[in-house]
């Protein structure tokens, strides 16, 4: 949006004559070229289809004549505004494998009969950051106590994901782009 809003900027002069031709305000366009782009991003970034996004413009009350161009135009620069998303979003790494092993301190010095169970894991990820996507390993050494902490975590953000809001919120972000 800002490289957006630079560019906007940068050419007010074409702006304001493309308004003066349409004989509408210069702030009026300004704000249907924010919508557009901001819909063509948020299409770009949900990856959408230009069915889907036909689909999303009716829906939202869009009429049939401006759909058709509008859809056009996605289709055309679809690309473009992937390849922007992609370079503008935040590169996470990427989950490959896990390999994990139970390990029991059977008792010390001073602990006799005592069992301690741990849990050693070894993560693989994709790099980001490479451009061959190298694989990184991470080790992760857990008690039982805070193995059964994340499996709880993941789930009850499983479970909420299944909400009645958390869809709605997914409809109506999805009917943005």
């Amino acid at each position: 949006k800002q490289w957006y809003q630079r560019r906007v900027r940068e050419n007010t002069k074409v702006i304001s004559n493309a308004a003066a031709k349409l004989k509408v305000e210069v702030s009026s366009l300004t704000t249907a070229l924010d919508v557009l782009s901001q819909c063509f991003v948020n299409s770009a970034k949900r990856n959408l289809v230009p069915e889907d996004l036909a689909s999303s413009l009716t829906a939202s009350g869009v009429e049939g004549t401006i759909v058709t161009p509008l859809v056009t135009a996605y289709t055309e620069n679809r690309e473009i505004l992937t390849d922007i998303v992609r370079r503008s979003t935040v590169q996470v790494p990427e989950y490959r494998s896990m390999e994990w092993r139970l390990e029991c301190q059977l008792g010390s010095r001073s602990l006799h009969n005592t069992v301690i169970p741990n849990v050693l894991t070894k993560w693989k990820v994709s790099d980001p950051q490479s451009k061959n996507l190298k694989t990184k390993e991470t080790y992760l050494d857990c008690d039982v106590g805070t193995l059964q902490h994340i499996t709880e975590s993941l789930r009850a953000a499983q479970l909420e994901l299944d909400t009645f809001h958390a869809r709605k919120m997914c409809r109506n972000l999805s009917r943005i782009g």
